[in-house]
């Protein structure tokens, strides 16, 4: 789930060996433009056939769109080298934003899945993973109205906890 790729983008600059994948063939064509890393239009399930293993894979915020999580991260285990890393985020359904959004792609059908940080754990333990650790995004974007962006410079000012939008988990393949 690379996208347009940008966390790919980032990797890549700092030395990382970079392969972007996702099953959105726009999503590829278009970060396909500006990368200097191959990107493909592939599932995961096609990267297991092919025999393709990665010291680190990354799925943000693709968990919530799947029906089945837990068969999805067993296939990214499947995907990691021994002592290989998984990362992914999702969001926080303990977020007051989450939970009272009606963003048309937050809601139902395209988000299946909403996870607190007891239930992203959960589903990576059950998938297999290993040394499973989990944590919190905070987040306090700038709104896009004037009158929100003044509560917001406010908020900043006066240091309001921030909100905790996202949640975070880290595992490994065992070695």
């Amino acid at each position: 789930g690379c996208g347009v790729g940008r966390f790919c983008q980032a990797a890549y600059a700092l030395g990382w060996d970079v392969t972007g994948t996702d099953v959105s063939a726009l999503a590829i064509a278009t970060g396909r433009k500006f990368a200097r890393f191959p990107m493909r239009v592939e599932t995961v399930e096609e990267l297991i056939d092919q025999g393709d293993r990665f010291e680190v894979v990354t799925a943000f915020e693709v968990l919530e769109h799947l029906s089945a999580p837990v068969e999805f991260l067993s296939r990214v285990r499947q995907l990691l080298r021994p002592g290989g890393h998984a990362f992914c985020t999702v969001p926080n359904w303990h977020s007051a934003v989450v939970r009272t959004t009606s963003r048309p792609d937050w809601i139902p059908p395209i988000h299946l899945l909403f996870f607190t940080g007891a239930a992203l754990h959960r589903t990576a333990e059950l998938s297999g993973l290993d040394s499973v650790t989990t944590g919190v995004i905070w987040s306090d974007p700038m709104p896009s109205r004037l009158g929100s962006r003044a509560r917001w410079v406010a908020r900043r000012i006066l240091r309001r906890p921030r909100e905790p939008l996202g949640l975070w988990v880290r595992a490994r393949r065992a070695a």
